[in-house]
């Protein structure tokens, strides 16, 4: 956990934090299942399926090798556990990317209209869930209840959404594993090639965005991708 410790924060770890870098654009937006579906398309093209290509031709190549050691060999027992193995590998390479997206396809319904606030800074970029104020002050404990009973009940809280604040998920880009795709609608977030934030530009104004493209492109450099 430690290097994802460092990517995701909350930022109340008790340490003295690095000076807040410059805050370059700020916005709210909606959840939206079409554009999370749009963007992660768009990453397990520049991310998965590349690596597949690569992935699915050492399965052939350990494939073919062992075709070729079960016909020359005497015993042709391990051969033709290599081929079973190859197989396997082979298979569990093509159904990781496609269980992923169903996976993400089943949570787009729990997901759907809830309001995100994110912060585009030239260290960081820090993504929280918005409180509705109308249910802000709903289900408070009554004073007579025991604040043991309370306190447990925090972590369901959080769970439902009811809590008053939700620790907020902050990378920083200074990290090798960070890179950021730009793309006509959307950000597009990639943490180590495997964790994917979605964000929408509608969330800010068209200043902002061309802020965060002259700044951040020159930070990150070719982890910014165009």
């Amino acid at each position: 956990m430690g290097i994802l410790n460092e990517m995701f924060g909350d930022g109340d770890s008790g340490q003295l934090s690095a000076p807040e870098g410059e805050l370059l654009a700020e916005g709210e937006y909606e959840s939206n299942a079409e554009e999370i579906l749009k963007g992660y398309k768009v990453y397990q093209k520049k991310y998965v399926f590349r690596s597949l290509i690569w992935k699915i031709l050492l399965v052939l190549l350990a494939m073919t090798s062992s075709v070729m050691m079960i016909m020359t060999s005497e015993d042709p027992v391990m051969p033709a556990m290599c081929l079973m193995i190859s197989i396997a590998v082979g298979i569990w390479f093509i159904s990781t990317p496609v269980s992923n997206r169903k996976k993400l396809m089943r949570g787009l319904d729990s997901m759907e209209g809830t309001l995100y606030k994110a912060e585009f800074f030239t260290d960081k970029i820090k993504i929280s869930t918005c409180v509705d104020d109308n249910v802000e002050n709903e289900n408070i404990p009554e004073e007579s209840e025991q604040t043991e009973q309370t306190e447990q009940s925090e972590a369901d809280m959080a769970l439902d959404g009811e809590k008053e604040e939700i620790p907020a998920t902050v990378i920083h880009l200074d990290s090798p594993i960070v890179d950021l795709i730009d793309k006509e609608d959307m950000f597009i977030l990639v943490v180590k090639k495997s964790y994917v934030f979605i964000i929408p530009k509608k969330a800010f104004g068209s200043e902002e965005c061309q802020k965060v493209r002259e700044k951040l492109s020159v930070i990150m450099g070719i982890r910014y991708k165009l």
